[in-house]
Protein backbone atom coordinates (compact mmCIF):
# COMPACT_ATOMS: atom_id res chain seq x y z
CA UNK A 1 0.00 0.00 0.00
CA UNK A 2 2.83 2.64 1.29
CA UNK A 3 4.28 1.97 -2.21
CA UNK A 4 0.98 2.53 -4.32
CA UNK A 5 0.57 5.83 -2.61
CA UNK A 6 4.64 6.76 -3.43
CA UNK A 7 3.30 6.18 -6.88
CA UNK A 8 0.73 9.55 -5.96
CA UNK A 9 2.35 12.72 -6.65
CA UNK A 10 0.96 14.82 -3.65
CA UNK A 11 1.84 11.68 -1.30
CA UNK A 12 4.93 11.51 -2.78
CA UNK A 13 6.03 14.92 -2.33
CA UNK A 14 4.49 14.55 1.15
CA UNK A 15 6.88 12.18 2.27
CA UNK A 16 9.91 12.46 0.28
CA UNK A 17 10.03 16.15 -0.41
CA UNK A 18 11.19 17.04 3.28
CA UNK A 19 13.76 14.19 2.92
CA UNK A 20 14.92 15.58 -0.27
CA UNK A 21 15.28 19.50 0.79
CA UNK A 22 12.32 20.33 -1.71
CA UNK A 23 10.37 21.87 1.23
CA UNK A 24 12.64 24.45 1.75
CA UNK A 25 11.68 27.83 -0.18
CA UNK A 26 13.35 31.54 0.31
CA UNK A 27 11.89 34.53 -0.36
CA UNK A 28 12.80 35.90 -4.17
CA UNK A 29 9.09 38.03 -4.12
CA UNK A 30 7.23 36.04 -5.77
CA UNK A 31 4.37 33.97 -4.92
CA UNK A 32 4.35 30.77 -7.34
CA UNK A 33 4.37 28.31 -5.77
CA UNK A 34 7.35 27.21 -7.51
CA UNK A 35 9.68 30.28 -6.79
CA UNK A 36 12.00 29.76 -4.66
CA UNK A 37 12.03 26.07 -4.16
CA UNK A 38 13.88 23.59 -6.26
CA UNK A 39 12.72 22.47 -9.67
CA UNK A 40 10.49 19.58 -9.88
CA UNK A 41 12.34 17.55 -12.13
CA UNK A 42 10.23 16.85 -15.28
CA UNK A 43 10.17 14.39 -17.90
CA UNK A 44 10.88 16.12 -21.23
CA UNK A 45 10.76 16.27 -24.97
CA UNK A 46 12.36 18.93 -26.26
CA UNK A 47 10.21 21.11 -29.40
CA UNK A 48 13.18 22.40 -30.68
CA UNK A 49 16.71 21.36 -29.92
CA UNK A 50 19.40 24.10 -28.65
CA UNK A 51 22.67 23.61 -29.97
CA UNK A 52 23.83 25.05 -26.89
CA UNK A 53 21.92 22.88 -24.78
CA UNK A 54 23.37 19.03 -24.06
CA UNK A 55 21.28 16.71 -26.57
CA UNK A 56 20.83 14.04 -23.80
CA UNK A 57 18.17 16.00 -22.43
CA UNK A 58 15.30 13.73 -20.76
CA UNK A 59 14.73 15.84 -17.75
CA UNK A 60 14.62 19.02 -16.43
CA UNK A 61 17.53 18.06 -14.31
CA UNK A 62 19.62 17.39 -17.23
CA UNK A 63 19.43 20.93 -18.11
CA UNK A 64 21.68 21.86 -15.16
CA UNK A 65 24.72 20.04 -16.42
CA UNK A 66 25.67 22.94 -18.78
CA UNK A 67 26.03 25.44 -15.75
CA UNK A 68 24.18 28.05 -17.16
CA UNK A 69 20.24 28.89 -16.30
CA UNK A 70 17.75 27.38 -18.61
CA UNK A 71 14.32 28.82 -19.14
CA UNK A 72 12.43 26.18 -19.73
CA UNK A 73 9.38 26.88 -22.08
CA UNK A 74 6.76 24.32 -21.37
CA UNK A 75 4.15 25.45 -23.93
CA UNK A 76 5.80 27.56 -26.73
CA UNK A 77 5.80 30.91 -25.48
CA UNK A 78 7.64 33.39 -27.39
CA UNK A 79 7.37 36.14 -25.91
CA UNK A 80 9.13 34.67 -22.41
CA UNK A 81 12.03 33.32 -25.57
CA UNK A 82 12.19 36.67 -27.01
CA UNK A 83 12.42 38.53 -23.13
CA UNK A 84 15.31 36.39 -22.12
CA UNK A 85 17.24 36.70 -25.50
CA UNK A 86 19.74 39.52 -24.07
CA UNK A 87 20.64 37.16 -21.77
CA UNK A 88 22.31 33.93 -24.38
CA UNK A 89 25.47 32.81 -23.20
CA UNK A 90 24.34 33.09 -19.33
CA UNK A 91 20.52 31.84 -20.32
CA UNK A 92 19.59 28.88 -22.23
CA UNK A 93 16.19 28.79 -23.69
CA UNK A 94 14.82 25.39 -23.77
CA UNK A 95 11.42 24.52 -25.12
CA UNK A 96 10.06 21.16 -24.30
CA UNK A 97 6.97 19.80 -23.65
CA UNK A 98 5.94 18.07 -19.92
CA UNK A 99 3.32 16.68 -18.10
CA UNK A 100 2.92 19.82 -16.48
CA UNK A 101 -0.57 21.77 -16.82
CA UNK A 102 0.46 24.19 -13.98
CA UNK A 103 3.03 25.66 -15.30
CA UNK A 104 3.79 27.41 -18.90
CA UNK A 105 7.56 28.72 -18.45
CA UNK A 106 10.26 28.74 -15.88
CA UNK A 107 13.87 30.29 -14.59
CA UNK A 108 15.70 27.85 -12.99
CA UNK A 109 19.04 29.02 -11.50
CA UNK A 110 22.16 26.74 -11.93
CA UNK A 111 21.77 25.24 -8.74
CA UNK A 112 18.53 24.22 -9.49
CA UNK A 113 15.97 27.03 -7.92
CA UNK A 114 13.60 28.41 -9.79
CA UNK A 115 13.72 31.83 -10.09
CA UNK A 116 10.40 32.94 -12.04
CA UNK A 117 7.35 31.26 -13.47
CA UNK A 118 4.86 31.78 -15.71
CA UNK A 119 1.33 30.43 -14.67
CA UNK A 120 -0.46 28.46 -16.97
CA UNK A 121 -2.76 30.38 -19.03
CA UNK A 122 -1.26 33.78 -17.57
CA UNK A 123 -0.11 36.75 -19.99
CA UNK A 124 3.52 37.38 -19.35
CA UNK A 125 4.57 40.29 -17.12
CA UNK A 126 7.60 40.86 -19.10
CA UNK A 127 9.08 42.96 -16.18
CA UNK A 128 9.27 40.41 -13.50
CA UNK A 129 11.11 38.06 -15.98
CA UNK A 130 13.77 40.90 -16.79
CA UNK A 131 14.02 41.53 -13.12
CA UNK A 132 14.47 38.14 -12.11
CA UNK A 133 16.87 37.46 -15.25
CA UNK A 134 18.85 41.08 -13.94
CA UNK A 135 18.74 39.50 -10.54
CA UNK A 136 20.43 36.36 -11.28
CA UNK A 137 22.28 36.72 -14.56
CA UNK A 138 23.57 40.15 -14.61
CA UNK A 139 22.58 42.75 -16.65
CA UNK A 140 21.94 41.71 -20.61
CA UNK A 141 24.45 41.82 -23.41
Amino acid sequence: MFSDLMDLDDAHRYVADPLAGMDARYDLGDDHRFVATLCPDMKLTLERPDPDVVTAVNRSADLLREGCGPLLDLVDRVEARDAAAAWSGRVNTVTARSGRVDVDALLIRPDGLVAWALPTGQDLDATTLVRALGTWFGRPV
